[in-house]
């Protein structure tokens, strides 16, 4: 039996996060995902964690050796193929028709705020830890920015993500967004599936050292940006999103 297709989108996962934290996020294209928000009413902090090509049937596939990224999932409609746009449009809430935010400069020109400027806004901490170029980019709309230089070495890259992290969680966001991306690297470089599995082992420890310096009331979010490209995992059409059980 084939699954049923989803219901949701990644432009869902910005007014999920605005509901809870109590944002305004006008304009949006997305909807606020009410299995979520009732279930995450008692917190008060959220830690979005972007893991490029995570896509939901990749997920389910890496599952058995991803023992701290377990919780409530939702299987989510991809909304763009490659990361800079689905980014754009799971931190706006917009389609990338609307946000027409599909290169790095894009980021610096677009009218559409994304939810970490509209908390900044509103005097809550808002935090970003992502490649230099795009760090940079966000360096003219937050204050809390981390940037990790490009490698070749996609699971030092990883790991400094991690660190960067750990590093301004001292300094209290009420909202941060990261991304890793191994697993989209290796899938670029046709690695086997066990190496593929070793990236998101190493994803899964980052978060669950990221989780011990996280209070009781910040919910963590984990999605993908995209499905796999190419024909790694067939039928990958749509991403993951997981709400971990903490």
């Amino acid at each position: 039996m084939m699954a049923a297709p989803p219901t949701r989108s990644l432009v869902d996962i910005a007014p999920t996060i605005a509901e809870i934290l109590g944002i305004p996020l006008p304009g949006a294209d997305g909807v606020a995902i009410p299995e979520l928000t009732d279930r995450l009413q008692r917190c008060d902090r959220v830690v979005l964690v972007i893991v490029d090509s995570l896509g939901y049937f990749t997920y389910r596939r890496l599952q058995p050796y991803l023992p701290n990224t377990r919780g409530t999932v939702i299987r989510c409609r991809a909304v763009a193929d490659h990361t800079t746009p689905a980014i754009a449009s799971i931190l706006t809430g917009c389609h990338p028709d609307t946000h027409r935010t599909f290169t790095t400069a894009d980021v610096c020109t677009s009218p559409i705020k994304s939810i970490l400027e509209l908390a900044e806004e509103r005097g809550s901490k808002s935090a970003v830890v992502i490649e230099s170029e795009g760090a940079e980019a966000m360096r003219t709309k937050i204050n809390l920015v981390a940037g990790v230089d490009d490698s070749s070495d996609m699971l030092d890259y990883d790991a400094k993500i991690k660190e960067r992290t750990i590093d301004l969680l001292k300094h209290g966001p009420v909202l941060m967004a990261v991304h890793f991306r191994a697993i989209d690297r290796y899938a670029h470089e046709a690695r086997s599936f066990d190496e593929l599995v070793y990236a998101a082992e190493r994803i899964d420890s980052h978060i669950s050292e990221i989780c011990r310096h996280l209070d009781r009331n910040t919910c963590v979010i984990v999605c993908g940006d995209h499905p796999i490209h190419g024909t790694c995992i067939e039928d990958d059409q749509d991403v993951a999103l997981i709400v971990l059980d903490r």
